[in-house]
């Protein structure tokens, strides 16, 4: 008779490029714990870690091409079924796998958070949101006809129309080629053909110094930055080209106003 062995699932890990918002592959990754090499097994995009209980920690990832990251892993913040979460890394200066890395940095007095999109970059267009029984579903478009959306399951920005600002949505699950499910109603208007981006993510640190970068690939880098201080919401629209290296947040930012959006269509 054979041996059955059976392993309990104490943590799932996806790494995130900070810079174009897509799970990292491939990588020598190294996850410590408790200063001891934390060791994982690899399911698609997640790192799996197995029998090793669920009691918070510190971990610690070394990976090749990227600024070494430590992150409190907090079991009362994840789901007890199925604890999982996404860690965000940032690509070294010295990373040129993926291309040469552009940085923007500079110090704002009580920054919360810091992200962006690049509005040339699309993933997909919105058509349509239906809700039922508080179950939201969204409805896309290829960015060109006859192509493919995918969205994963991971928080994206949809423009505004007038592409000066964006809401933030969760995908939680695909439904279709054409539609996911999403977290949570959109709270501004939107309309057929608005644009769907990934998000970059900064840093911030609790001095409020800051930085963001992303691929230098392109002659222009139009983005949409997305930034709280003080619990109040900005957007400013720029190329950072133009704000490499130590950059004003606050020139030309504005901050968020309510767009009320039209009543959502409720399905009978």
């Amino acid at each position: 008779m054979g041996t059955v062995i059976r392993a309990s699932l104490s943590l799932a890990v996806r790494l995130i490029d900070t810079t174009t918002g897509r799970a990292i592959g491939e990588s020598d990754v190294r996850f410590y714990r408790d200063g001891s090499i934390f060791p994982y097994m690899t399911k698609g995009e997640f790192r799996v870690f197995t029998n090793a209980g669920r009691e918070d920690f510190l971990m610690r990832i070394s990976a090749r091409g990227y600024d070494e990251e430590e992150i409190p892993i907090s079991y009362g913040e994840l789901d007890p079924k199925l604890p999982t979460c996404d860690i965000f890394l940032m690509p070294s200066e010295k990373n040129r796998a993926g291309g040469m890395v552009l940085s923007v940095h500079g110090t704002l007095s009580r920054l919360q958070s810091i992200e962006a999109v690049l509005v040339d970059r699309s993933v997909g267009l919105f058509h349509s949101l239906t809700e039922k029984k508080e179950v939201y579903t969204m409805n896309v478009l290829p960015k060109t006809p006859g192509g493919g959306v995918r969205l994963d399951t991971m928080r994206y920005a949809l423009l505004s129309g007038n592409r000066e600002r964006y809401e933030v949505f969760d995908v939680t699950e695909e439904l279709s080629p054409t539609s996911v499910r999403i977290k949570e109603r959109l709270t501004d208007e939107h309309k057929t053909g608005d644009t769907i981006c990934r998000i970059i993510y900064g840093r911030v640190s609790k001095d409020g110094s800051y930085v963001l970068k992303v691929r230098d690939d392109a002659s222009s880098l139009p983005v949409i930055i997305r930034f709280t201080k003080d619990g109040r919401e900005y957007f400013k629209c720029t190329d950072l080209k133009q704000e490499a290296g130590g950059a004003d947040l606050l020139k030309g930012a504005a901050v968020k106003e309510t767009i009320t959006p039209k009543e959502t269509s409720q399905d009978e």
